[in-house]
């Protein structure tokens, strides 16, 4: 997906502050899963919390005001019930690389106790998003 750098994100040189990496990654987190079939919203619906237990993000270039940036989210298999995420920001003209990063999150039910195991609408959800990511499927828009 592509977002706009709007003045408010930016430092007194004009660049973006790094502190905003964590705002293009949760949007372009929260537009996959959404595209997905399964929104924050709807988990939080459902009494599901999904708190970040890790996050890392690595600035490479400095993203500018009035940039356009192109925002990638790539979802890793899981091998256990956690989110584990890698993102790329990328100036959209050039599409050079901006900074990467990843996330990492866990499921708790609605007494606030950690899952072994995903829910059956955030499996679907893994699913959907991993053969998207395999070119095996579409996904909707968020």
């Amino acid at each position: 997906m592509e977002v706009d750098v709007r003045f408010p994100e930016v430092d007194s040189y004009g660049v973006v502050w790094h502190g905003h990496y964590v705002l293009y990654f949760e949007i372009v987190r929260d537009a996959l899963c959404t595209a997905g079939g399964f929104s924050p919203s709807q988990g939080l619906a459902l009494g599901y919390k999904v708190p970040i237990t890790r996050f890392e993000a690595q600035v490479r270039r400095p993203a500018l005001l009035d940039d356009r940036l192109e925002l990638s989210c790539v979802l890793r298999p899981p091998e256990t019930a956690k989110l584990e995420m890698e993102y790329e920001v990328r100036r959209a003209a050039t599409r050079e690389l901006l900074a990467t990063g990843f996330t990492q999150q866990v499921f708790l039910n609605p007494q606030g106790e950690l899952m072994l195991t995903f829910p059956m609408q955030v499996r679907g959800l893994v699913e959907r998003v991993l053969a998207f990511h395999r070119g095996e499927a579409e996904l909707g828009r968020g």
